[in-house]
């Protein structure tokens, strides 16, 4: 009797394994992604702006394009709501060099861009602290890259 049953057991595993092997698991995606069309000439194209590089280092510090500190380094033992803190998390130098970026952009009519550029045990906090100054500057065009521990 019990012979029945594992012939039975083995018919249903060569099943199973016959509809995992024929279903297709990978579902593809589409990418709707549009080529821009070739320019006609040099005088058409819009002159290029420079993007702005932002780099956030492990301890916690943010500088402007390598030369410009624009945040001092983190300190995660202030108190949140303190004045220390909220002082800490603002970064009025780096909103004014962003607002100049997006003015300079808005001259020629581009988009300005901004390269953010992270330690890879850089504070959390400090990246969402740069992208509220982004935020608060008006800028949409963000990348991000991890770079190693500075």
């Amino acid at each position: 009797m019990s012979s029945n049953i594992s012939s039975m057991i083995d018919c249903c595993f060569l099943l199973l394994i016959y509809f995992l092997v024929a279903t297709s698991l990978v579902s593809e995606k589409k990418l709707d992604i549009s080529i821009p069309p070739p320019s006609s000439g040099a005088s058409s194209s819009k002159p290029k702006v420079d993007p702005g590089n932002i780099y956030v280092t492990s301890s916690g510090v943010v500088t402007w394009n390598k030369d410009l500190t624009v945040g001092e380094a983190y300190d995660p033992t202030l108190e949140p709501g303190t004045a220390a803190y909220l002082a800490q998390r603002r970064m009025d130098s780096l909103v004014e060099s962003l607002k100049l970026l997006k003015e300079q952009a808005d001259a020629v009519d581009a988009s300005p861009v901004v390269m953010l550029h992270g330690a890879a045990k850089a504070p959390h906090q400090r990246i969402v602290d740069v992208m509220a100054a982004l935020a608060e500057a008006d800028i949409h065009s963000v990348g991000l890259s991890t770079t190693a521990d500075e």
